[in-house]
C-alpha cells in the first residue's frame, strides 16, 4: 500500500491557509473557544497514541498550528484563532490515525503468526486466509469519489462514522468555496477523506485482531484438551499395566516369598507412576478449567476433611452476597475442574467475623454459601454433589481483634472430600 499522507508533506500549512480564508468571511462568529478545546483534545489523543514515534511530522504541524491559534486568540484575532484551531485538529487527527495504522498492522501480524503456529502445532487446516484491512486498495480519485467508494465498501462501511462525517463536511465546503480558495479547500477535503479511509481500515483491522485473539484462545483450549486426553490415555495404559503386573504377582506369590516381595516393590513403583500420571491429569484439568473460565482457581490447602479451596473476603462486595467478576470466574474454573476429575462430595461453608449481630452474620453467610453453590452448579457441577451451609462467625482462623484477622475470617471454604 502506498505511504499514508505522503501527498501532503510538501504542503503542511495548506489547510491552515484554507481555514484562514474561510474564517475571513465569518467575522460575526463567537470566539473560537470550542474549536481550541477540540484541537487540544485531538492533539492529546494523538500524543497518547504514540504519534511522536509514528507520525512526528503531522504531530509537529498540529502543535505549531495550535500554538499559532492560541497566540491569535490572545491578540483578539478570533478568525485566525479559529482557522489555526481547525488546522491543528486536522493535523492531530492525521497523526493519530497514522499511529493507529502502524500499531494495528504490527498487532495484526503478531496475531497471525501466533495463530499460524498453533494451527501448525495442532495440524489444523489453515482455511481461508484473511487479508489485513489496512492493505485494502485506495483509489486515486477526487475526494468526493473516494468518500463514495468508502461508503459503498461493505467491508468498511460500519466503521469510522465520525471521521466520515468530518470528511463529508470538508467535501461539502468545496461547493461554496471561492475560485481562488478552491485548491486549498480541495487539499483540506482530500486530507479529511484520507483520515476517514485510514480510520475505517484501522477499526476493521482491530475487529480482525479481536477475531484472531478469540481463535488463538480456542486453539489453546484445544491444545490443552488434547494434552489432557493423552494424559488420560497414559493413565489408563499404566492402570492396565499395573493390573497385569498384579495378576502376575499373585501367580508368582505361590512360588516363592522372595519373588512376591520383589513384585510388591515393582507394584509400589508402578503405582507411583500411576499417581504421577493422575497428578499430571489433574494439573492439565486445572489449566483447561482456568483457560475456559478466564480465571484462576481459588487458593487450596489440605486438611483432614480433604482439599479445601478458599474464597477470601475480597471475593464479595462488602456486606453483600454478590461475587466480584474475578471471583465469579474463579468459581466457574473450580466447577469445571472438579467436574473433570474424580472426587467426593463438595461442601460450601461460609464464614464471617464477629462484627455485627449474630443473626445478621448468620443470614449473610447463608446467602453467600447458597450463592457459591448455585454458581458451581451453573458451571456444570452436579447439584446432588454440592451442599452449602452458612457458619456465621464460628470457627475463626485468625484473631478478630485486628482488621487483618477479621479479613481472614470473612471467607468461604469449598471442601472437597477425597472419597468419591
Amino acid at each position: 500500500m502506498r505511504p499514508s499522507f505522503a501527498y501532503f508533506r510538501s504542503s503542511l500549512h495548506a489547510p491552515l491557509l484554507a481555514c484562514v480564508l474561510f474564517a475571513a468571511g465569518c467575522a460575526s462568529l463567537p470566539p473560537p473557544t470550542s474549536e481550541l478545546a477540540a484541537a487540544q483534545q485531538a492533539l492529546a489523543r494523538a500524543e497518547a497514541a504514540d504519534a511522536d514515534q509514528y507520525a512526528a511530522d503531522a504531530l509537529m504541524e498540529a502543535r505549531t498550528s495550535l500554538q499559532a491559534a492560541q497566540a491569535a486568540m490572545a491578540r483578539g484575532r478570533s478568525d485566525q484563532a479559529r482557522a489555526g484551531a481547525l488546522a491543528a485538529s486536522t493535523a492531530a487527527d492525521q497523526a493519530w490515525v497514522r499511529s493507529g495504522v502502524a500499531r494495528s498492522r504490527a498487532d495484526f501480524r503478531q496475531k497471525q503468526v501466533e495463530v499460524a503456529r498453533l494451527r501448525a502445532q495442532l495440524q489444523v487446516d489453515d482455511g481461508t486466509a484473511v487479508a489485513d484491512p489496512l492493505e485494502f486498495p485506495v483509489t486515486d480519485a477526487p475526494p468526493e469519489q473516494r468518500l463514495q467508494a468508502l461508503d459503498a465498501d461493505i467491508r468498511l462501511n460500519p466503521f469510522a462514522q465520525y471521521e466520515r462525517l468530518q470528511a463529508r463536511q470538508a467535501v461539502a465546503a468545496l461547493a461554496t468555496a471561492a475560485r481562488r480558495d478552491l485548491p486549498l479547500v480541495l487539499a483540506q477535503a482530500t486530507r479529511r477523506v484520507e483520515i476517514a479511509e485510514q480510520a475505517a481500515r484501522v477499526e476493521a483491522t482491530r475487529r480482525e485482531i479481536e477475531r484472531l485473539e478469540r481463535e488463538r484462545n480456542d486453539l489453546l483450549v484445544e491444545a490443552s484438551r488434547r494434552e489432557a486426553d493423552r494424559a488420560r490415555a497414559e493413565a489408563e495404559r499404566m492402570r492396565l499395566q499395573a493390573q497385569l503386573q498384579a495378576e502376575e504377582a499373585e501367580r508368582l506369590r505361590a512360588q516363592a516369598q522372595q519373588a512376591e516381595a520383589a513384585l510388591d516393590g515393582a507394584q509400589v513403583e508402578q503405582q507411583g507412576k500411576v499417581d504421577a500420571a493422575r497428578e499430571k491429569e489433574a494439573a492439565l484439568a486445572r489449566k483447561e478449567a482456568e483457560l475456559t473460565a478466564g480465571g484462576k482457581l481459588p487458593a487450596m490447602h489440605r486438611d483432614a476433611r480433604g482439599s479445601v479451596f478458599t474464597l477470601p473476603a475480597e471475593a464479595f462486595a462488602g456486606g453483600k452476597a454478590q461475587l466480584t467478576a474475578s471471583a465469579g470466574a474463579s468459581v466457574k474454573a473450580l466447577a469445571i475442574y472438579l467436574a473433570a476429575i474424580p472426587g467426593g462430595a463438595v461442601q460450601v461453608l461460609a464464614y464471617t467475623d464477629n462484627r455485627g449481630k449474630a443473626a445478621a452474620n448468620q443470614a449473610l453467610t447463608d446467602k453467600r454459601a447458597q450463592l457459591v453453590r448455585a454458581s458451581l452448579v451453573a458451571a456444570g457441577l452436579p447439584r446432588s454433589r454440592v451442599s452449602a451451609q452458612g457458619k456465621g462467625s464460628s470457627s475463626p482462623v485468625a484473631d478478630n481483634g485486628s482488621a487483618a484477622g477479621r479479613a481472614k475470617n470473612r471467607r468461604v471454604d469449598i471442601v472437597v472430600s477425597d472419597n468419591p
